[in-house]
């Protein structure tokens, strides 16, 4: 008995060497900024919601398509945009710029089915065409110090100072820095000079010595911290005759053109 095997027609192969063919003809690889996706949607279990709900708007963002126009796998897309100028996404593309931001790669479903597009279920299928690449982002400028300091330990520009890196930077002493320390703790309200004198000599077992003794040390100590801080956008407010002392933060080019 001879048996006849039918040898399958060459079309009835899929040819997947080109990462590609593995999506319909019109596939669009436009993507948008992690920051952008957030405001526009919430993420849950593979699907993305608007967040805002205009018009007619479904809370699903989004649509099945080509599932009956073409014998590819349905995929689904969201448009967005003007009417005049109106782009569709891929979902997968918008789960992933959700979760990481834009990607250089071309994504696909691990499971092979382009409806899932739980994050935990793309992967990817080689290089996005160069056309196609995202535009690399701007490499972040260095924010310049309003007080003119840069940071000991990193190098970046300052932007919010504290006592202990006011110290550091501009040569306090320890007696200084203990009063600038009590009048930082009012946070731009008065500290009164009992809380200053506490701060003064809170590791003398004694308690210090006596008031006047004490606020003699304090007049010192204070003018050279006024003059050490003179031009750093620091500044220290006398509030009435002994009745305390507040903290006064602008920033460096303000201090330097304010008059004497």
């Amino acid at each position: 008995m001879n048996i006849f095997v039918k040898k399958p027609r060459l079309s009835s192969y899929r040819k997947i060497e080109n990462p590609l063919d593995r999506f319909p003809s019109w596939q669009t690889f436009n993507q948008i900024d992690k920051e952008r996706a957030r405001e526009l949607f919430d993420y849950r279990d593979g699907k993305l919601y608007w967040r805002n709900m205009v018009g007619r708007r479904r809370p699903e963002a989004g649509s099945e398509l080509m599932r009956k126009t073409t014998g590819g796998d349905p995929v689904w897309v969201i448009s967005l945009g003007s009417r005049q100028e109106v782009r569709r996404y891929m979902r997968c593309y918008l789960v992933w710029n959700w979760h990481y931001g834009k990607t250089d790669r071309i994504l696909r479903p691990l499971d092979g089915d382009h409806l899932n597009d739980r994050i935990g279920n793309i992967g990817f299928a080689g290089p996005l065409p160069q056309e196609d690449m995202p535009e690399p982002a701007p490499a972040p400028q260095p924010l310049e110090s309003k007080y003119g300091v840069n940071c000991p330990c990193c190098g970046a520009g300052v932007q919010v100072m504290t006592a202990d890196l006011a110290t550091q930077v501009y040569g306090i002493t320890e007696q200084q820095a203990r009063i600038l320390r009590a009048i930082w703790s009012g946070k731009g309200k008065p500290v009164h000079m009992e809380r200053v004198f506490s701060e003064m000599y809170a590791d003398d077992p004694d308690g210090g010595p006596t008031q006047e003794k004490m606020y003699l040390a304090f007049k010192v100590a204070m003018s050279h911290l006024r003059t050490k801080l003179e031009g750093s956008g620091i500044s220290v407010e006398t509030v009435g005759y002994r009745q305390g002392y507040r903290l006064i933060l602008g920033d460096r080019a303000t201090s330097l053109d304010s008059p004497a």
